[in-house]
């Protein structure tokens, strides 16, 4: 059977609270967009896709030497990939040199997973937007938040994750925790 899995850190709830301002404004302009309910929020570290059951193991046994010791990050200012004239996702910022040695750890031990092209960008997905309605009022929350703090968060655990697609949006479970 195939699971479509990632490894991802969960959200601090004092960070979502700080967040959830910025949501309502977003969703408050009516742009066609698709906010990331505070429930799902994560930092990615590596999407795997579609893997074979039985191939969970082996997956667990490539991170667990990877042993790092807890650590902070700061949540810092919102931008926009690829860019303010073609606006896919929204994001916060992430202020950390041991995330960013994390995720080039987990993407050297799990590329003959699924291969990374790009370079590691900490961030935390907050929205992904479908189409040009309404993009011009969220250009000016952009340049609002580009510099606000969201609070800092210790990371002490990192995640497996199944990730299941519905109707009302995705459904995570656990499916293996690794304490840092």
């Amino acid at each position: 059977m195939m699971k479509r899995l990632f490894i991802a850190i969960p959200v601090a709830e004092e960070v979502k609270i700080k967040l959830k301002p910025l949501l309502q404004e977003l969703q408050d302009t009516n742009a066609d967009l698709k906010l990331v309910s505070l429930q799902n929020i994560h930092f990615t570290l590596k999407f795997l896709g579609k893997v074979a059951e039985e191939r969970i193991p082996e997956i667990v046994e490539k991170l667990t030497p990877l042993q790092q010791k807890s650590f902070s990050i700061s949540l810092l200012g919102v931008g926009v990939f690829p860019s303010v004239e073609r606006i896919n996702v929204i994001w916060i910022g992430i202020k950390s040199l041991e995330l960013v040695s994390l995720m080039k750890k987990v993407n050297l031990a799990l590329n003959y997973v699924r291969h990374e092209e790009h370079e590691e960008k900490p961030h935390l997905t907050i929205a992904r937007v479908k189409s040009g309605k309404n993009k011009e009022k969220i250009l000016p929350l952009v340049e609002k938040y580009k510099n606000t703090l969201f609070g800092k968060m210790n990371v002490e655990k990192i995640i497996l994750y199944e990730s299941e697609l519905g109707k009302a949006g995705p459904k995570y479970t656990v499916v293996h925790k690794f304490i840092l």
